[in-house]
């Protein structure tokens, strides 16, 4: 049974688990965990008046313009008559300052922390607040302070229930967005990582560590706006500052990347863009730490950096990949990274311009779902390096082969006999002995003469196998290192029993070949065999082999004086026929 087959039956057991659970999850009518132990939140965005009576959209007072910046205004609402005892109310601010009463009483009013490198609003930030029965139908105000002249106050995602389940319906609407992003992150890591082996080797293309800065830039913003760590750490004014500055971090990588992948022809775009990005980041930090104007408020100024370098890439990609791809033969490769890269720029200026024309709460939506093309794009083009490494690797074996493998018995050639000495050179005398072990075959010059050289050949195929099945168990190396002539080395403890041992078994091996009725030829091999151990230091490895070479003679002469001429030897078999 071959392993198609094991395919095949696993395929098949895939396909026969994936029906299971296809099945199960269409047939089950039961409740989820989550909805078997909460109840559904309810929302609680609507309703909700100014103090001269008019209804406003809570989620998007802040593009008001009588609410004007610093000065305190206030937003009412009922307490719901379906309030369960316990419930909460479950909200999101953003960029306001704010308490909350009932019935003018203050009932929360959250921690503000401060630090000199903070922004001057809360940011974004959770909220869960408990209410009770005794407030239903009771007057709810939020009293606000707008605290940036642009649209971006609000209170949203607001509703009533338990918090668990609030968290969890956040959990569940975040969660592909917040796997998205740390798998990216994970994935820069990688490429920064890999770059690093490729520079040592090679010449200097931070081609994969740009692109890992610019996939960590880019996934961090986005995990920032997803505001789930804040479930976990809790500092919005932190996480705001972060995002910001993870925002102005993303253009440099990027043009960086677009140079060492495609080289620009004009190399001041680089100076300028690069330069423009880090000039906008100090200009940034210095007004944001002077109080002048914090980096929320300089935002634009990073957009305006990000809408060029998308532009940029986007240029930059479509030239390279599909104009003069065609020139160079298309490579679905790149244009699958291509793809990758050019839906994230679109995605970027989509969420620029939903930032200030939509008054977008969700600043990052598009980001994320071009940030998911990409990962997608990126995993599907590496499979470019995954081909190229198997048939680059293909390609290395072969030339080993061809370097290191004798071409016709297929163990070491004279070139990997040689460099296995130089090695053993430089340590020989950390190690207890090292054998050389000199073989010489018989007969190879009449057999080619005689019977063709394609029988010498096999001749010379049954004398390797024979040596190298001897010594394999011995921890030896086989090498041919010329037309009749192999050599063996041992190396460490026990190189005399070792060699002895295998000295044994070889003869045991060609007496067995001799005996065969149907053999096409005799096998004869010479050997001689010399050791390097301490009682020998100082003295090269080369005068070991010369001396086994010497030996392996001495053993050939006393060998042919004793064994039949190969003529009269071959005229009595009467079996061999000439080729």
């Amino acid at each position: 049974m071959n392993n198609k087959m094991f395919h095949v039956f696993y395929a098949l057991m895939i396909i026969t688990l994936a029906v299971m659970v296809g099945w199960i999850l269409v047939k089950y009518d039961g409740k989820s965990i989550i909805e078997d132990s909460f109840d559904e939140t309810r929302d609680f965005s609507t309703g909700w008046i100014l103090a001269d009576g008019r209804e406003i959209d809570i989620s998007k007072m802040g593009s008001m313009d009588e609410l004007l910046v610093g000065e305190e205004f206030s937003v009412y609402n009922v307490v719901p008559s379906d309030l369960k005892d316990g419930e909460y109310l479950c909200f999101r601010s953003k960029n306001i300052f704010f308490r909350l009463y009932v019935d003018g009483e203050l009932i929360y009013d959250p921690h503000v922390p401060e630090n000199i490198f903070y922004t001057k609003s809360s940011g974004t930030k959770w909220h869960y607040v408990q209410l009770s029965e005794e407030q239903i139908g009771k007057e709810l105000e939020y009293r606000i302070t707008k605290i940036y002249d642009s649209g971006k106050a609000s209170i949203i995602d607001i509703e009533v229930g338990e918090p668990a389940r609030a968290i969890m319906n956040t959990i569940e609407e975040k969660i592909v967005a917040f796997v998205t992003c740390i798998l990216t992150i994970f994935v820069g890591i990688l490429l920064i990582i890999a770059d690093i082996p490729i520079n040592i080797s090679a010449r200097k293309n931070h081609e994969l560590l740009y692109l890992g800065l610019f996939s960590i830039s880019v996934a961090g913003w986005c995990l920032i706006e997803t505001h789930l760590i804040q479930f976990y750490l809790g500092d919005s004014r932190m996480m705001q500052l972060l995002s910001c500055c993870a925002l102005m971090m993303i253009s440099i990588p990027i043009i960086l990347y677009l140079d060492a992948a495609f080289g620009f022809r004009k190399k001041k775009v680089v100076s300028v863009m690069v330069g423009a990005s880090f000039v906008s980041f100090v200009l940034a930090i210095i007004l944001h730490m002077t109080r002048i104007a914090d980096v929320h408020e300089t935002l634009h100024f990073s957009h305006v950096i990000l809408i060029m370098s998308a532009v940029v890439l986007l240029y930059t990609i479509i030239k390279n990949t599909f104009v003069m791809g065609n020139k160079t033969g298309k490579n679905v490769f790149r244009i699958i990274r291509g793809i990758g890269l050019c839906s994230l720029s679109v995605a970027t200026v989509t969420d620029i311009v939903r930032y200030y024309v939509f008054q977008s709460n969700d600043t990052a939506m598009f980001v994320r779902i071009g940030l998911l093309i990409f990962i997608i794009c990126f995993g599907a083009s590496s499979l470019e390096k995954t081909v190229n490494a198997v048939r680059l690797g293909a390609q290395t074996e072969i030339v080993s082969q061809l370097a290191y493998r004798d071409g016709l018995t297929r163990i070491g050639n004279r070139t990997a006999f040689n460099e296995q000495l130089v090695e053993l050179e430089d340590v020989k005398d950390d190690i207890d002995a090292i054998g050389i072990i000199m073989f010489d075959v018989n007969d190879l010059k009449y057999i080619n003469d005689n019977f063709g050289h394609h029988m010498g050949d096999d001749m010379l195929v049954a004398c390797a196998q024979i040596i190298e099945k001897a010594f394999m168990d011995k921890d030896a190396k086989c090498y041919r290192i010329g037309g009749d002539e192999f050599a063996v080395i041992l190396s460490g403890d026990n190189v005399r029993t070792r060699y002895e041992d295998g000295i044994e078994e070889f003869k045991s091996l060609v007496d067995s070949h001799n005996k065969l009725d149907d053999k096409k030829f005799r096998i004869s091999i010479a050997y001689g065999f010399a050791k390097y151990d301490e009682s020998e230091t100082g003295k090269p490895l080369l005068m070991i082999y010369q001396q086994a070479d010497m030996l392996m003679y001495e053993n050939k002469k006393k060998t042919k004086q004793s064994m039949v001429p190969a003529a009269t030897y071959y005229s009595n078999m009467g079996k061999l026929k000439q080729a």
